[in-house]
């Protein structure tokens, strides 16, 4: 299958730029393994314009419903953007003698005169002894899919950034007691109002200086052993979960060794344009090397990048 333009992934930025391209009538496919991407993990939204307060869930819906307007079998028939959700693309690669690219997912392979990659991030996985072992057991990396399964039961967040603090605040309306592990001594992250809450939340109690160096259960999780930087004491505390907050990777591997990347593994773009290494692939989002990694400034990019794109196309 031909196409002029092929987005991959299904978060803020690759919908944004799929809206636009659609509307510059370029031939689309946006390819994802599910709309919505980290964005579906978000609790309450609270700095997105004109919808402030929405589930992550919820402003997903949004984006989708707004998205599916443009699809080619929408009814309106003046749009060409075709969506595969359900496939992951598992790499590039230049088409011979034509100057296109052949993008290959886990099912097919599409043709294309140029890319948009929005593929955003992957959440950073714990590298501990249980950790396999009680993954989906009591270990989870999603409170606003998880957190309902353990009402009236004591759990813990490993990870006390901004991600962290929003678990706990999640929790705080489920669990009966969750512990906070931290690493530093005080608090960190933009959100200076929510850490307040947490400090004057009775169910909340927050270790400090702290590192997770073991998960212990039989069926599911029923513990955790932590030691404490500065005094090296081992603690062992017995809980029914444990939400893992721990940061992210950029979800850039299938295009290692093509395209150039930074220490961190982002995809180095041009920040006026979205342009990568390779000329007529473009990237947008929290999987390149902007600054910032937020909601607003994803769908942008991805405006960006579309219309980047369709300049790049036009020109060719």
């Amino acid at each position: 299958m031909n196409y002029e333009l092929i987005i991959i992934g299904g978060g803020p930025g690759a919908m944004s730029a799929a809206i636009y391209a659609a509307r510059k009538k370029i031939k689309t496919l946006l390819v994802a393994k599910i709309l919505g991407g980290q964005m579906m993990e978000g609790y309450q939204i609270e700095n997105y314009l004109g919808v402030p307060g929405l589930m992550g869930a919820d402003l997903t819906k949004k984006f989708a419903e707004h998205l599916k307007k443009f699809e080619k079998n929408s009814g309106q028939g003046i749009f060409d953007l075709e969506i595969k959700e359900g496939e992951e693309v598992k790499n590039i690669k230049m088409a011979p003698d034509s100057g296109e690219f052949e993008v290959c997912s886990d099912r097919r392979i599409y043709i294309t005169k140029s890319i948009i990659i929005a593929t955003g991030r992957a959440e950073r996985k714990l590298e501990v002894p249980g950790t396999k072992e009680f993954e989906g057991k009591g270990i989870t990396y999603c409170a606003t899919c998880d957190a309902p399964l353990f009402r009236d039961k004591i759990v813990a967040v490993i990870g006390a950034g901004d991600s962290g603090q929003d678990t706990v605040w999640q929790l705080t309306k489920y669990a009966s007691k969750i512990y906070l592990l931290n690493r530093y001594n005080e608090l960190r992250g933009d959100d200076k109002n929510l850490q307040e809450k947490l400090k004057k939340e009775p169910k909340v109690q927050t270790l400090s200086e702290v590192e997770l160096i073991k998960i212990l259960g039989d069926k599911f999780v029923t513990a955790l052993v932590y030691r404490n930087f500065r005094s090296k004491e081992e603690k062992q505390i017995e809980v029914n979960g444990i939400f893992v907050e721990i940061g992210s990777t950029p979800a850039s591997s299938f295009v290692k060794g093509l395209l150039r990347c930074n220490e961190k593994g982002e995809i180095i773009v041009d920040h006026n344009s979205c342009v990568t290494s390779v000329p007529g692939i473009f990237a947008a989002g929290d999987v390149t090397d902007i600054l910032e990694k937020q909601i607003i400034i994803s769908a942008g990019e991805g405006a960006k990048s579309a219309l980047s794109a369709y300049n790049y196309l036009k020109n060719r």
